[in-house]
Order: C-alpha cells, then structure tokens, then sequence
C-alpha cells in the first residue's frame, strides 16, 4: 500500500467511531484528502448499529488508504483506541474523533513537529467548533492542578490568548492528537478501565511522567462539532470524576500523593463540580437533560464512590506508573503551567 521511498515517516490516522454515521462522509473525506504522501486511515468501528460500517465501505471503501476494522462490539473509547491501535502501521499515531473535519495539512502539519524533537511525545494543534470559536482542549495546569473547567467560564479572554501560542502542556486532548508510536510502546495506551472520558488527560500525564512532552501548535486544522457519541449524561458525569481522581491517584509523585491528592479528592473538585451544576441550572445548554437535575448534582458523590471501590485496582496501577518517572512533578508542573509558551 505505501510507498517506502517516499519522504517522511508512515502516520496512521485512526478514527474510533460508535454510531457516527451522520458525521461519516465529512470525516473520512477529509483525512483521505491530505497532502502528506505516507499516511493511512484506520476506521475502526466500535459495533455500530447504525449503518456506520456499510456506509463507510460504499463510499470510501475502494481507497487504498483506508481500512475498515469492524470491531463488532462497542469496547469504550479506550480499548476500542487502543485495539486500532495495535492495528497500525506508523511511526505516528493520529487519533480523531469522528465528529471532525480537519484541514488538508492536518497530517503533515503534526508530523513536522514531531519531527523536530524526538522527547515530543504527543502534538495537537487549535480545534474549533463550526462557528469558529474555539474549543479549549488541551490540558494546562497551575499548580500541579487542572484548570481548564474554570477558565472555560471565567477566563475566555485568557484563553483564547493562551490559543494563540505554541506551548507544552500536560496533554493534548484526545479528540484530535499525534502521539509517537514508541513512546505509546513504552508507557501504554490509553487505561481500559476508563472505558471513556479522562484518559486522555492519563496519558498524557504519563507522558511528561516519561520525559516526553506534550505540544500544542496554534494552527486551526481541525472543525469539531462535540459530544458526537457520548453527550454529557450524569453516567458519563460519574464516570469524569472516577477517572479524574484515578488519574492524580496513579500519577501523582509519593509527596504529592501526600499532600495535593487530598485538596483534588476534597476541595479542588467539589468546588469544580459546584461551580459547573450552578452554571449549567443557569445556562441550560442543550446538553444538560432537563428533568435531571438531581441525578446531575449527585454525581460527585458515586464518582467518588466509584474510585474507592476501584482503590486496589488503580494502587497497582500507580506502581507501574511511577516505574516510568524520568521527570519530577515539580518539573512537569512548572513546564506545563498555562503561561508556559515555547
């Protein structure tokens, strides 16, 4: 399929796709349109019932670029990732959400920075939504801790101007993201016990854990509609705040353990869960269900409920996690700060 003399390395662009048939024919069309010559397109289809497969096949199904893996069974967004995964042939590994369309310099636009740097372990670039503004992906910390919910409401004008800089960061968002293959070898994909949801955030944090780096290019090569397959009902909800506190549990140096995990389990996000409900009883966006109110509000609560349930499991996690520090949190904090521009 590809050709081997050609310049620049094979990237493989793999979209994960559950029943996302409507968002299909933009998607596809426009990553087999790129202008970067050594690159496949893995559609892998998370056991779609409504015709996703068939539609892909009938119209895209005749380029060689592309293959169809039909997983038969919906696995989540982590494993169903990782399953394409392991199907893949390049040296650079795109994951993008199906309900995007990206501009003909996507591909090679990405590769170009990791080319650069080989301790670039990831590159993600400006996302915006359809009417232009932009969606605010990528995780910046302060701190030691996550602050995009907040800034998102309060600090638009910050961040739009954070946007406009290339800068590391503690990860790029799963929704459209280059990671080296080898670094995905060395410290794992994405958790499968996430299943959806924060694990991109996980793994990037296991990123600059390894001595790599999370980079962001402020190039808007990629239109996102948002909330495709999943929406925001309160089971993804829980689901958010189980993975959030598994994260900084896992990942979280011995000290920090000690002394930042109990303000993240005890203040940093109650205070966040607060702030979000209150904004969304006011706002009302079309993805907050009406009639589920409390359901909403008691989130936080099994979110917490889950994690603990789950202690064991993510303990040995987090041993295998901290084997890979090559980086002191310190460091990861200070070089992933929302003012840190490169």
């Amino acid at each position: 399929m590809f050709n081997k003399e050609q310049k620049g390395p094979i990237a493989s662009v793999i979209v994960l796709n559950w029943n996302g048939k409507r968002f299909l024919n933009n998607c596809i069309a426009s990553l087999l349109n790129q202008n970067y010559c050594d690159y496949e397109v893995l559609f892998v289809d998370n056991g779609s019932c409504d015709g996703s497969v068939e539609f892909v096949r009938s119209n895209f199904g005749n380029n060689p670029r592309l293959r169809i893996i039909d997983l038969g069974y919906n696995y989540g967004f982590s494993k169903g990732n990782n399953l394409g995964i392991s199907h893949a042939l390049g040296r650079y590994l795109i994951m993008i959400n199906n309900d995007t369309e990206v501009e003909p310099d996507f591909v090679s636009e990405l590769v170009a920075v990791a080319e650069t740097d080989k301790t670039i372990g990831s590159v993600s670039c400006k996302i915006l939504h359809y009417d232009g503004t932009i969606w605010f992906g990528q995780y910046f910390t302060h701190r030691g801790f996550i602050v995009p919910f907040f800034m998102q409401a309060f600090s638009r004008d910050l961040l739009n101007e954070l946007y406009t800089h290339p800068s590391t960061n503690l990860a790029n968002s799963g929704c459209a993201v280059l990671y080296r293959s080898d670094v995905i070898a060395k410290i794992g994909g994405f958790d499968e016990d996430f299943w959806s949801d924060w694990e991109d955030y996980d793994l990037g944090f296991r990123t600059n854990i390894s001595g790599y780096k999370s980079v962001y290019i402020p190039l808007p090569l990629v239109l996102h509609l948002g909330g495709g397959s999943a929406g925001s009902s309160p089971k993804r909800l829980v689901r958010v705040y189980k993975n959030m506190l598994s994260t900084y549990f896992k990942s979280y140096d011995s000290s920090n353990l000690i002394f930042r995990f109990p303000l993240v389990m005890f203040l940093f996000i109650p205070s966040m869960h607060i702030g979000w409900f209150i904004h969304r009883l006011v706002t009302r966006p079309p993805d907050f269900i009406k009639g589920k109110e409390a359901e909403y509000f008691t989130t936080l609560a099994k979110g917490f409920l889950d994690f603990l349930v789950s202690l064991k499991v993510y303990a040995k996690k987090r041993y295998h996690v901290q084997q890979l520090r090559q980086v002191p949190d310190r460091n990861i904090f200070k070089n992933t700060e929302v003012n840190h521009i490169l």
